[in-house]
């Protein structure tokens, strides 16, 4: 059971070395993939507010 307990330990410190290695490109990385996202929200939201004006089911 200890062998087991340890290498989840061993797996877990080999795995945030690598990203303590990669230093700030994960942030980075993940910041510019949800501005990607919310510029794409913003988009889809101008879309349906447009498509409401012209029904006139804009509340």
């Amino acid at each position: 059971m200890q062998k087991i307990f340890f290498s989840i330990g061993d797996l877990l410190e080999n795995t945030f070395q690598i990203l303590v290695a990669l230093g700030w490109l994960p942030v980075i990385g993940f910041s510019a993939i949800m501005f990607l996202g919310f510029l794409y929200w913003l988009r889809l939201q101008g879309r349906y507010n447009r498509q409401a004006r012209q029904n006139g089911t804009l509340a």
